[in-house]
């Protein structure tokens, strides 16, 4: 075991210049919930290297309003940051703390040292230059995607190290939370940063640790990218798999796609607390909301013939069951409330995932909108023989006039029943109750003919 020597983290210069912030994260408003953000810069040594890089901060401006917790996630490699993204909302009506640590030598150099090159020309990190990497292979394909990720492991083979030093420095003196304790720091990453967490969760969480012994985080939230199953950690580990993320049976380019070997059954054993979620419906990218609604920004994306693309994007609450998830890990690492154990999603004989009459998921975590349907929900767009894709987004088709009217009578009827569904899932914990209104605002534009 290594005891972490923690970064030394110091507030960025205020020279004028604008700050890196991660692309996409400027909703929800920072003001709407007085939140500061603040840039600071890590420093510290690696495996006999030296590095310098950025560490982003959001926290309430009132300490007083803070809760205690941190959720730090690591930039992800095209410098989004998909949790604030997706959860961002539910961060900030918390009270909880955010920080990005820019972790990789790929998105220090093709992100952040771009985007400013004098105020950050100093920042470095050990490893292979990564101007010549190419960041958009055809992940589609398993050969691509496999060399797409042994070239980020070759050059970002400094990030478990920073992660943890960073990680250890948050609690410390001196830092952004000096004056408002830190009780609790959780790591979470999704897709390309679901695989750093799971990364470092095998590689680093018990390798790397604080001076006393104890863990540099304190949960862990790995989604969208998975590898072999979680055993023997000893903090809380929340996994959420998307139904798009694994739909394929066949998608081999690393183990825990072929055979969906990270399944394994829920556990809360001391030393093996552990929660898989499997969101029914739900693809690897949220695109319930604008601008990732617009089905002709993929189908640009994704100019494939053989693909095809419902008349709408999939509108399920993908971001809102992050949340839900996140809020678990949380409650169970904070409090030790125990989250509620949720079913698996059914497979079928052919290895795909089983679906009702309507052509939705069945099993898994449910949300309202799959158990009183108005469409058929595709946690991925089709190909032309029926089959699903490997893209990342998903699409949706509604249900014919006939079909709304068999199944609720009229638009009153539809509307008893997905109020009375949408109460059972926030009551047994499946939806965050200040997240109810945003179904029920939409189950209110359905109308049957």
């Amino acid at each position: 075991m290594e005891a972490v020597t923690p970064a030394v983290l110091r507030r960025s210069p205020d020279d004028g210049s604008a700050t890196f912030t991660p692309y996409g994260t400027h909703v929800p408003s920072l003001d709407t919930y007085d939140y500061v953000e603040e840039e600071w810069i890590a420093t510290g040594e690696e495996n006999g290297h030296t590095y310098a890089t950025t560490v982003l901060v959001r926290r309430p401006r009132d300490g007083a309003r803070f809760s205690g917790t941190v959720i730090a996630e690591p930039l992800h490699v095209h410098g989004i940051a998909p949790i604030w993204i997706y959860s961002g909302p539910y961060i900030l009506r918390s009270g909880h703390a955010w920080v990005e640590i820019t972790a990789q030598k790929t998105t220090l150099d093709l992100h952040v040292k771009p985007s400013g090159p004098q105020r950050y020309e100093s920042l470095h990190m050990e490893g292979p230059d990564s101007g010549d990497f190419d960041l958009n292979p055809n992940l589609g394909k398993p050969e691509p995607a496999r060399a797409f990720f042994t070239g980020l492991t070759r050059r970002n083979r400094a990030t478990g190290s920073i992660l943890a030093q960073v990680g250890a420095a948050l609690r410390g003196p001196g830092g952004p939370f000096e004056g408002t304790p830190v009780a609790q720091v959780v790591l979470a990453g999704h897709s390309q940063t679901g695989s750093v967490t799971t990364a470092f969760i095998g590689d680093g969480h018990t390798t790397r640790r604080l001076a006393d012994g104890s863990p540099v985080y304190d949960g862990f939230f790995p989604s969208g990218f998975p590898l072999d199953a979680f055993h023997n950690i000893d903090v809380p580990v929340v996994q959420v798999m998307c139904d798009g993320d694994v739909s394929v049976p066949g998608y081999s380019f690393l183990p825990g796609y072929e055979g969906r070997t990270y399944r394994r059954d829920d556990s809360d054993k001391p030393g093996d607390l552990f929660r898989l979620y499997e969101l029914a419906g739900i693809p690897h990218m949220g695109t319930r909301y604008a601008p990732y609604n617009d089905v002709s920004l993929w189908k640009a994306t994704f100019p494939d013939d053989d693909v095809v693309f419902g008349p709408r994007m999939n509108s399920l609450p993908h971001f809102e069951l992050f949340s839900m998830g996140l809020h678990h890990l949380v409650e169970w690492v904070a409090n030790g409330t125990v989250p509620p154990r949720a079913d698996r999603i059914e497979v079928g004989q052919d290895g795909y995932f089983a679906r009702d009459e309507h052509g939705n998921t069945r099993g898994g975590v449910r949300s309202v909108q799959l158990d009183v349907p108005h469409s058929t929900y595709r946690p991925n767009p089709t190909r032309r023989d029926g089959t699903p894709s490997s893209l990342t987004v998903g699409s949706e088709e509604p249900l014919d006039a006939e079909t709304l009217r068999q199944l609720y009578h009229d638009s009153d009827g539809y509307l008893q029943r997905f109020d009375r569904r949408l109460d059972e899932l926030v009551a047994e914990g499946w939806l965050l109750a200040e997240d109810a209104d945003e179904m029920r605002r939409e189950a209110r534009q359905v109308e049957i003919p």
